[in-house]
């Protein structure tokens, strides 16, 4: 994993000015660096070394003496990709997966996209046609940004890259966005930024693209991968449940076997849920049937002080460790500690969050500590296995009358008003037909449409959506302390084969990620494996900014300048607001010091 950049320009490329971009992302590739300069194209590489740790792994790379690349993320089957290509005739100087991908699209042209399991983004840059290549992962784990002007081009792994340009300008916030993250929260699945200007290459795309087309914003954004979800309302039945279970963990093992592919110490992020757990237990198979020596090293956030014991998973944490025979690294966020760490966070996400995400942050800057340069991590198994409370209602809403009382009587505490909530969709929808049922709904509840959707269909719709936003969150919080986060649960093979598996086999008997919880009932304690509680990297921050840390967070929105000017009206309700409502403005406060805003 590493940081890129790129200035396409109709005058001569400033080696200084594409050195100074690429030197704010040095957190990105502390291993090395690198620039290309040639015809009013410059391409700059930060290396974070991963594979292949020779200098024959240096970017940007150059292949058959007509491409350039400079490239961010890893290629997992890049192996068997290169013994393919060897067949053709290609030949290989590096043990890399760069170079792969340079031989891979000069024999597959863009259907090479579709070859790929793993995380990217990169520009190839073809010096026989003039043309450029850009490209992103199926699910958009690493990021590409984007500004122009008419006279430049520019993209970049970070936006502060960009602020760095030398004819970027003063930064403007978009005001349109951050309205809309003041109501909805981030919106990292839009082609917009929190930056005036400032551009999102799309997910799953790629774009062959002219100079002139480049200079002009013509960008050809074509997607070469969507998921289908199988809207199929299928009886239950034992024998396919026990088939499914099988093919899922025979899938998700052969994820993490790809994802330990590396030259460097690989660790696992673990929080004591079943995803992560998961990974683990995994992991230890995998290290056993090769004989490797030593124990897996986890790296975890807890919470232990007085007030934030409910945040706590150390129990589990611990339990698995010792039941796995783990080394278990625990590291516990200091509410003094916070103001600063807060700061340092929103630099490297370069916008606002929701909430403070002191977890995630705590968990890598463990790791950053450590010899482990990787880590393994849970995320994408929520939004692909039904794993959020919310989900029990676009479940019930599709079932049977009787299935759906049925099912509500199984539901936990904390997912009962949820549940009822999909038995009177269903009720109302037998009544008054779906459509006039969901109109009259509305009245009541804005997202009832979203609610009332096939559960498979949800779950489609946030792997697009909102999975982006914690898949974003997930690549700057690592990166800023060089560690690379690989996540097996978004292993394209194991999305595809999962949206084929009805919602049925997912949710049942109250018990959510229930086809994980099958699968892996010989692999984890009982106490993980059937957890009723979700809580997924929790913050206790009703207790913090309640208490200690209220005269900060009041004090660091009524003396914003930047908030007075935009958002006047929120900042005169604040005291009306909710914990999570006032933290949105004090990240957007913090976000316009940090990137000196006005």
């Amino acid at each position: 994993m590493c940081g890129i950049v790129g200035i396409v320009s109709t005058s001569e490329v400033c080696p200084e000015n594409l050195r100074a971009m690429s030197d704010t992302m040095v957190h990105r590739g502390p291993d090395g660096e690198g620039i290309y300069i040639s015809n009013g194209v410059g391409l700059a590489h930060r290396r974070l070394a991963i594979v292949d740790l020779s200098e024959a792994g240096k970017q940007p790379m150059q292949y058959l003496d007509r491409y350039v690349i400079t490239y961010n993320g890893e290629i997992y089957n890049h192996p068997e990709l290169r013994l393919e290509l060897e067949e053709k005739g290609y030949e290989f100087c590096s043990q890399t997966d760069t170079e792969v991908i340079m031989a891979a699209y000069d024999y597959w042209g863009t259907g090479c996209f579709n070859k790929f399991n793993g995380m990217w983004a990169f520009c190839i840059y073809d010096r026989v046609e003039d043309r450029f290549v850009l490209s992103r992962d199926r699910f958009g784990i690493k990021p590409l940004y984007f500004w122009r002007d008419g006279k430049s081009f520019v993209f970049a792994s970070e936006i502060k890259a960009l602020l760095a340009y030398e004819h970027f300008g003063k930064p403007r916030p978009n005001l349109e966005y951050l309205n809309c993250y003041l109501r909805e929260g981030p919106n990292e699945q839009l082609p917009e930024t929190a930056f005036e200007g400032v551009y999102k290459f799309g997910v799953s795309s790629f774009a062959v693209c002219s100079r002139d087309e480049l200079l002009e914003g013509r960008i050809p954004e074509t997607s070469y991968w969507t998921v289908r979800p199988n809207l199929s309302s299928e009886a239950f039945d034992h024998q396919k449940l026990e088939e499914f279970s099988e093919k899922y963990r025979e899938l998700l093992r052969d994820a993490v076997r790809l994802r330990l592919r590396s030259d460097v110490k690989v660790g696992s992020a673990l929080s004591g849920g079943i995803d992560s757990s998961s990974i683990v237990s995994l992991v230890n198979d995998l290290h056993a049937g090769e004989g490797s020596e030593g124990r897996q090293e986890t790296f975890s956030s807890v919470y232990k002080a007085p007030g934030t014991i409910s945040c706590d998973e150390s129990e589990y944490i611990d339990q698995l460790a010792q039941h796995l025979k783990v080394h278990s690294n625990q590291i516990e966020p200091d509410e003094k500690d916070i103001p600063d760490e807060h700061a340092q966070m929103i630099y490297h996400l370069e916008t606002p969050p929701t909430g403070t995400l002191m977890s995630s942050w705590h968990t890598f800057k463990l790791v950053g500590r450590s010899d482990v340069t990787v880590t393994l991590d849970g995320q994408g198994a929520d939004e692909q296995l039904a794993g959020y409370d919310g989900y029990v209602t676009n479940y019930v809403a599709n079932l049977s009358l009787s299935a759906a009382i049925q099912e509500c009587g199984f539901t936990g505490r904390s997912q009962r008003r949820r549940a009822l909530k999909g038995l009177v969709i269903k009720v109302a929808s037998m009544i008054l037909g779906r459509k006039l049922a969901l109109r009259f709904l509305e009245k009541v509840s804005k997202s009832i449409s979203l609610q009332a959707m096939p559960l498979n269909q949800k779950l489609a719709l946030d792997l697009r959506n909102n999975l982006i936003t914690l898949l974003h969150y997930a690549d700057k919080t690592s990166m800023a302390y060089s560690v690379e986060s690989r996540m097996p649960f978004m292993d394209f093979r194991l999305v595809e084969f999962l949206f084929e598996v009805p919602a049925g086999y997912k949710f049942r008997k109250g018990w959510s990620k229930y086809l994980s919880r099958v699968a892996m009932r010989d692999k984890l304690p009982k106490n993980i494996l059937w957890r009723r509680d979700k809580m997924g990297w929790p913050i206790p921050e009703e207790y913090w900014f309640n208490g200690g840390l209220k005269d900060w967070l009041d004090r660091k929105v009524y003396d914003s300048a930047f908030l007075r000017k935009y958002f006047d009206t929120q900042v005169r309700s604040y005291e009306s607001l909710s914990v999570r409502q006032k933290l949105n403005l004090l990240n957007l406060a913090v976000w316009s010091d940090t990137f000196e805003i006005e």
